[in-house]
């Protein structure tokens, strides 16, 4: 696709939007708001952190790694077309870091904080990776994009509150490291897997965060069997938080563009926190709805201007 085809089809949403990519980015952002709840209940079925990590990512690399040959005869070339140079090797390798670091993170922070303090926090995402565009690419950056800053960072201050003894300190840095991890991913993704395919991106991080969590499982000596309580939550996890808003996303970026299905994106957060408000029965302020407001809008503007590689 040419680059003026290419930018004729990411206009296209403002006129007349692609139902079907639109639907499926949408579909894939109520995909991925679940998670947060979804974990939830598994934590009070009993599941540790390793456990859950090694069901979720286990099971769904294996679901992925068994749709490479179908990616292989619809490509030809899964690692795409550009040298495998040792600089490209090495950001590969701290993509995949990267994304297992991130997971580990959250998972335990959720731990410690709310589901809705977490979609808040975890989404300045975009606002770091203009951040790691801007130093490390040394770019100028425009008006807009440092009122986006400003906007991001001032709803994180909001949403963590001024009466900093009413919220888990530890919980919230955490997060906020998972979320500059995930942005790192997404620049050093960027630069590594380049044009190879997704699906086997996803199988090499699916399936390192798989391996980690069985290092993990040694280590502490968490089970690895689960109740049957738990069966529930954790394969919506794996299905419907995992697997399926991936491939969803994926299909919604082809049909979309990156542009307009990273604004859509957006739709995440609020679907995370309206779940967790009609399962968990959680609350936002007006302090923390203001805030999240902020820092949708900022990753709105941002992922608009190409901030989300």
């Amino acid at each position: 696709m040419t680059a003026g085809r290419r930018a004729r089809v990411e206009r296209r949403w403002l006129v007349g939007i692609d139902r079907i990519g639109a639907g499926a980015v949408v579909l894939s952002a109520l995909g991925f708001g679940t998670l947060a709840t979804l974990t939830k209940l598994a934590y009070g079925a009993g599941v540790p952190v390793p456990t859950l990590i090694a069901w979720r990512f286990g099971i769904a690399a294996l679901l992925v790694i068994m749709a490479l040959p179908l990616e292989q005869w619809r490509r030809g070339q899964l690692f795409g077309r550009q040298p495998w140079t040792d600089r490209r090797r090495l950001a590969t390798a701290a993509a995949v870091a990267c994304f297992v670091g991130n997971t580990i993170l959250y998972l335990v922070a959720l731990q410690r904080v709310s589901v809705a303090t977490a979609a808040i926090l975890f989404y300045v995402y975009p606002l770091v990776v203009l951040t790691l565009r801007l130093v490390g690419w040394r770019e100028v950056p425009t008006r807009r994009q440092l009122a986006a800053l400003l906007a991001g960072f001032s709803g994180v201050t909001l949403t963590l509150g001024w009466r900093w003894h009413t919220i888990d300190l530890t919980g919230s840095l955490l997060m906020l490291a998972s979320a500059s991890l995930y942005a790192a991913y997404i620049v050093f993704g960027h630069r590594g897997f380049r044009d190879a395919s997704p699906v086997l991106a996803t199988a090499c991080t699916f399936s390192a965060t798989a391996v980690v969590a069985l290092a993990l499982l040694s280590v502490e000596r968490a089970p690895l069997l689960i109740d049957r309580s738990a069966l529930l939550p954790v394969l919506g996890i794996v299905v419907l938080a995992t697997v399926l808003p991936v491939q969803l996303f994926l299909i919604g970026t082809l049909r979309l563009g990156p542009t307009p299905a990273a604004i859509l994106g957006t739709l995440e957060p609020v679907a995370s926190v309206f779940v967790a408000m009609m399962v968990l029965s959680e609350q936002l302020t007006l302090v923390q709805l203001v805030g999240g407001l902020l820092v949708l809008t900022a990753a709105a503007v941002i992922s608009g201007q190409g901030g989300k590689p």
